[in-house]
């Protein structure tokens, strides 16, 4: 366990104390966040190992104690836990980690209210957190004209590619909000180019059925993008390229990427990947006409700005529709990556403070 400390001046004045949870594949995340007029500071975070974690609720138990420990008065009235896959009575089966999160058996056993939310769903909640003008926390994309839109109306869109594709959106009224996860990370992929025809046609070979968005937007898809090049365009497999095919699955996209500058075949893949990114983000705006934003979650977008921005190719591919009307819209539609890697934590505690109080 990683324990890591931010607020080291002693003060506990807060209105609300939650103990918000971020439960990835490779982290998970407990962290006690203190809430005061609608602001929220992460007090201390704990990172576990995921693959490590056997019963999930002592390690909440070992946050909570390890918070006690420093201060008694730094008791959670609240917990809330975000973690992909569907949630069903406060239940939830995650995607990719062998065991199950039970939120009223957590409330029961710790005698805490206990919520557990989607993970896209806790970052829809983080969105009107974000400052927008804080390049710690946010990189906007221009549009190819230069500007950056005009943030407008009440609804706020986010797309993260990661290990996998999430989708989720936040609607604003009068003050109050509503997040809604959704399984859009698996909605059809659409190709746009003889390319990308090619890319569709040898993915699909793998499955039953067309697959979704998520087997190209993610690291998955760069995975597949990588054999897409081996197997139909026959790139030769020697230097770097030879060391990332002997590579499992996942261990390949973050090799592609670090010599994308370096090396063409790696940057080829990547800015296909970028291409693709564009338009699933285009499909989410119009969907859900976020005119107050379209934001970019997960590490691959964080992690390689420099390419997204690079000749304007993200926004290229962002703006492009065959309907001119639609266009217009999308070049007003404001764009940003997500660099605060907290996000979750506060989205999570947002959530608890908006639905649980």
């Amino acid at each position: 366990m990683q324990t890591k400390w931010l607020n080291t001046d002693g003060k506990v004045d807060y209105d609300y104390l939650i103990l918000a949870g971020d439960i990835g594949g490779t982290n998970t995340n407990l962290a006690l966040v203190g809430e005061k007029d609608g602001n929220f500071s992460i007090i201390m975070e704990c990172a576990f190992p995921t693959q490590q974690v056997k019963i999930f609720p002592e390690k909440i138990k070992i946050t909570i104690e390890t918070a006690a420990q420093r201060d008694k008065r730094l008791k959670p009235q609240l917990c809330c836990i975000s973690c992909a896959g569907p949630v069903k009575d406060n239940y939830c089966t995650p995607t990719n980690i062998p065991w199950n999160i039970d939120g009223n058996a957590i409330a029961k056993d710790l005698g805490i209210k206990t919520l557990v939310i989607n993970d896209f769903m806790a970052i829809s909640f983080s969105l009107p957190l974000l400052d927008v003008n804080d390049p710690e926390q946010i990189t906007p994309l221009p549009h190819l004209d230069g500007s950056l839109g005009e943030p407008m109306g009440g609804v706020r869109a986010v797309a993260g590619a990661g290990t996998g594709l999430g989708v989720g959106y936040l609607v604003e009224n009068q003050g109050k909000y509503i997040a809604c996860p959704s399984e859009g990370g698996h909605i059809g992929f659409g190709a746009f180019d003889e390319q990308t025809q090619q890319l569709k046609d040898y993915v699909s070979k793998r499955f039953d059925f067309i697959p979704g968005a998520e087997m190209y937007v993610s690291g998955q898809g760069i995975t597949n993008m990588f054999n897409f090049y081996r197997d139909v365009k026959k790139v030769p497999m020697d230097g770097i390229l030879a060391q990332i095919n002997q590579l499992d699955d996942p261990e390949m996209p973050p090799l592609i990427s670090q010599h994308a500058q370096s090396n063409q075949t790696c940057r080829d893949i990547m800015q296909l990947f970028i291409k693709c990114y564009a338009r699933l983000a285009a499909d989410a705006a119009v969907i859900f006409l976020s005119r107050r934003g379209l934001f970019l979650a997960g590490g691959i977008a964080s992690k390689n700005e420099k390419l997204f921005m690079q000749d304007h190719l993200f926004m290229e591919y962002f703006e492009k529709s065959y309907n001119q009307n639609v266009t217009n819209v999308l070049k007003t539609i404001p764009v940003y990556i997500i660099k605060d890697y907290s996000m979750s934590l506060y989205g999570a505690a947002n959530a608890a403070c908006s639905l649980m109080l």
